[in-house]
């Protein structure tokens, strides 16, 4: 079973990782990406998130990281 958990929060954090990544080079909007996180909400759970808007905070705080690398 821990293998299975382990994918899934290997999973769950790549979702954040692409929103992130997509929402900074503009290929999606914040609505799009409230989206993607509503329809990944399950596997979002095993890092903790009790809803979108918890996972988008954590978006955010890796969207100010990619800025700040890239200055």
């Amino acid at each position: 079973m821990g293998a299975v958990k382990d994918m899934y929060m290997d999973e769950a954090e790549n979702i954040i990782n692409v929103t992130a990544t997509k929402l900074v080079g503009g290929d999606i909007s914040e609505d799009d990406a409230l989206e993607i996180l509503d329809n990944n909400l399950e596997i979002l759970s095993m890092l903790g998130f009790e809803n979108k808007y918890d996972a988008l905070a954590v978006v955010y705080q890796i969207t100010d990281q990619i800025y700040k690398e890239g200055l």
